[in-house]
C-alpha cells in the first residue's frame, strides 16, 4: 500500500481523543490550566491530538477520519477539529461515556460497509519515529486479509523499560501469520514487566486495525442491548449531519463489567499482534510517564542524539528508539 493507495477509499480511521489520561501543562505561567495530555504538545507547538490527526490523514481520506471527544473539553479539541465534519465527531457527555464513543464510531462505519478497514488510533501517545509507525501500519494492512480474526494490533518492542505501560502476552497462532494475543497485563510492577519482556511480551499500543464488520459483530454478540442504544443515537446524527452525542444516560442498565470490557482487549476480543521495533513509543499512561517523556523530548530538542551516543543498554526510551 502506498500513502495514497487506489483502494484507500475503503479505509477509515478513528482518532481516540477522549481516553482518560494524566494532565500536563507547561510550567511557564501559573495561569496555564492543566489539560489532558492529548491536548498538549509536551513543550512543542503541535499537540498530540494534531499529530494523531496527521497520522490518520496518511492512511484515510479526510472525509473518513472520525474523532471521539468529551464535551467538557470542547475548548481544547474544537479548534483542532475544524476539518472533521460533524457526523464524524462522536462526543461523549462526560468521562463516563468514553467507553461508548469508539463503539459508536465503529458501528457507523459498519453500517455503511462492513468490509471497510478501520484503524483505531489513540491520541494519547508519544511517537519518536513516525515513518517506522507508518511502515508498521502498512504491513498490518497487507497482512489483514490473511488474519483469521480479522483484527490486528501493534505491539511495541523498542523500549527496554517502558514507564507504566500495559503489556501484550503473545502466544503461537494455530493458523495464519503473526502471534495471537493471549492476555493483557495492565501496568505491572517493574520486576513483573521485566519478566514479561524476557518472555516475549510487547508494549500495548492501543492501535487496532480490522474490518468494520468484525468490530460490529463482536458488539452485537456480546452486548446486543447496548448496540441497539448506540444505533439509535447514530441515526439522529446521520439524519441531521451533526455530531453524534453520547449521553451518560446511555449507560443506564448496562453492567459495569460490560462497560469495562469495551476496551477492545484480548482475549475477550480475539486479535493478533504485529511486533514493531524502534518506533520510540510511549502510551503516556501516568503522570510519571508524561514527565519523563517531556523531559527527554526537551533534552533531545536541545541536543540531538549523535551516532556515538547510541547504546544497547541505555534505559532512555528515546535513546533506545534511535538505535541503528
Amino acid at each position: 500500500m502506498t500513502e495514497r493507495d487506489s483502494n484507500q477509499r475503503s479505509h477509515w480511521c478513528v482518532v481516540v481523543a477522549d481516553d482518560h489520561g494524566p494532565e500536563w501543562a507547561p510550567a511557564v505561567s501559573p495561569s496555564n490550566k492543566p489539560a489532558s495530555v492529548q491536548y498538549c504538545g509536551l513543550g512543542e507547538p503541535t499537540t498530540l491530538l494534531q499529530k494523531a490527526l496527521h497520522r490518520a490523514g496518511r492512511i484515510a481520506p479526510a472525509a473518513q477520519i472520525m474523532v471521539t471527544a468529551i464535551d467538557g473539553h470542547r475548548e481544547h479539541w474544537e479548534p483542532t477539529l475544524w476539518s472533521v465534519r460533524g457526523r464524524c465527531r462522536f462526543v461523549g457527555e462526560s468521562r463516563l461515556t468514553s467507553c461508548l464513543t469508539v463503539a459508536a464510531a465503529l458501528l457507523s462505519v459498519a453500517a455503511e460497509s462492513p468490509h471497510d478497514v478501520v484503524t483505531v488510533l489513540p491520541a494519547k501517545c508519544y511517537v519518536t519515529h513516525e515513518d517506522v509507525l507508518f511502515s508498521a501500519l502498512q504491513s498490518a494492512y497487507m497482512n489483514l486479509p490473511q488474519t483469521p480474526e480479522g483484527v490486528l494490533t501493534l505491539g511495541m518492542v523498542d523500549i527496554p523499560e517502558g514507564i507504566d505501560e500495559d503489556y501484550l502476552v503473545p502466544g503461537r497462532a494455530k493458523g495464519g501469520t503473526h502471534w495471537v494475543v493471549q492476555a493483557m497485563a495492565r501496568r505491572p510492577v517493574r520486576w513483573v514487566a521485566r519478566h514479561l519482556r524476557e518472555h516475549g511480551a510487547m508494549t500495548s499500543s492501543g492501535i487496532l486495525i480490522g474490518y468494520a464488520g468484525v468490530f460490529a459483530a463482536h458488539l452485537a454478540k456480546q452486548w446486543p442491548n447496548l448496540t441497539v442504544k448506540l444505533i439509535g443515537a447514530l441515526s439522529g446524527a446521520v439524519a441531521s449531519g451533526t455530531e453524534c452525542r453520547i449521553p451518560t444516560a446511555l449507560r443506564s442498565g448496562v453492567p459495569s463489567a460490560v462497560l469495562r470490557s469495551l476496551s477492545w482487549c484480548a482475549p475477550a476480543f480475539p486479535q493478533r499482534v504485529l511486533p514493531v521495533q524502534h518506533a520510540g513509543w510511549s502510551g503516556l499512561r501516568s503522570p510519571r510517564a508524561v514527565a519523563c517523556i517531556s523531559a527527554i523530548a526537551h533534552r533531545y530538542r536541545e541536543a540531538p542524539v549523535r551516532p556515538r551516543d547510541w547504546g544497547l543498554h541505555s534505559r532512555d526510551p528515546i535513546m533506545w528508539a534511535h538505535r541503528p
